[in-house]
């Protein structure tokens, strides 16, 4: 990064040399509270930079000799990425990368242990993704004999509007299409893609309406004011939906946990156990993908070179005004060195 500090202005700074004894005894030092930066409109803009992956063992120079024909312009790649530490915010060097998580984690065998638990997809018979991967669950979601039951299910008709009444008020009235297991008053639903959105968001189940054995069809909530919109308009098809999510539903002992949905594709609502989608992560595979999160950079693209060295050459130099200011390269500090 010579290049770079090349640029940097100085600061006098007192000097702390052994025999360095007056009050006028400076030394220059680079200002590295000065730091360069890419500007707002062409670091913003994904247009400027071009995506690369660190190969292997490559350093920020290799890469700026692989892009600009000049290893000296590391500090063009670095502050591309707003890297700051390149120790902690560069991929680790391979050679030492089992060294370094040997001293974090102690022992190759804790190494090996569990870090946490993560979804892997899960996607309905249309092909549609129904639970992303890389959900990090808690370490306790495996099998223990209970379930966690998460439900998205499609609201057939919601309004404010009471069944005996036309007047519109504060209590929602929620029909479902397939209806919720086990739900009941007082648990927490959550309301979720409703166009009139003061429906939306986490309510307490204030009643049920309606119940076919332990499946609820539809129930009420409480909103704190009165909703602009009494009926709100509902997609074709469905997208509006109530989710539920019932911690700890004892079922089946002995069997692990599941994440239910309704397939459309299916016509009824589908059950998939833990062990289909969730999965263990050890110490070294979460290790292992945040050093390879960080190989993904950008790269300021050549032609746009000139516009960062121009702004460089305006913005490093020190202006006028500064009671520190001795001149464009350097400034110097107050002596606050105390005398017997």
């Amino acid at each position: 990064m010579a290049s770079y500090f090349r640029q940097v202005p100085n600061f006098d700074y007192i000097s702390r040399n052994p025999g360095d004894k007056y009050i006028s005894d400076y030394i220059p030092v680079k200002n590295l509270f000065k730091r360069g930066k890419l500007r707002e409109d062409i670091f913003g803009n994904l247009a400027f930079f071009e995506k690369y992956s660190v190969i292997g063992d490559e350093r920020p120079d290799n890469v700026a000799n692989k892009f600009y024909g000049d290893s000296t312009l590391d500090w063009v790649i670095l502050l591309s990425n707003n890297i700051v530490n390149v120790r902690s915010e560069w991929p680790v060097n391979q050679n030492i990368f089992g060294e370094i998580l040997l001293e974090k984690y102690g022992s190759y065998d804790n190494l090996y242990n569990t870090h946490h638990y993560e979804t892997t997809e899960i996607k309905n018979s249309l092909g549609i993704t129904v639970l992303p991967a890389g959900l990090i669950v808690q370490n306790s979601w495996k099998t223990n004999g209970n379930f966690l039951e998460m439900v998205n299910s499609k609201i057939a008709n919601i309004s404010a509007i009471n069944n005996n009444s036309s007047n519109p008020g504060s209590i929602v009235y929620v029909y479902m299409i397939d209806g919720v297991r086990e739900l009941e008053v007082g648990d927490q639903i959550t309301i979720a893609n409703v166009s009139e959105v003061q429906y939306n968001g986490q309510h307490i189940v204030s009643s049920i309406l309606t119940r076919s054995g332990d499946i609820v069809y539809g129930f009420t909530y409480e909103l704190p004011f009165v909703p602009n919109i009494d009926l709100p308009t509902l997609a074709e098809p469905r997208k509006e939906e109530v989710h539920y999510t019932i911690p700890e539903l004892s079922l089946n002992p002995g069997n692990s946990y599941y994440y239910e949905y309704w397939d459309p594709g299916l016509g009824y609502a589908n059950q998939i156990p833990s062990t289909a989608f969730v999965r263990e992560v050890t110490n070294y595979e979460y290790e292992i993908k945040l050093n390879n999160e960080k190989r993904n950079i950008f790269i300021l693209k050549p032609k746009y070179l000139n516009i960062f060295f121009n702004d460089m050459d305006s913005n490093m130099p020190y202006k006028k005004g500064s009671q520190q200011y001795i001149s464009e390269n350097l400034k110097r500090g107050d002596n606050i060195r105390l005398y017997e």
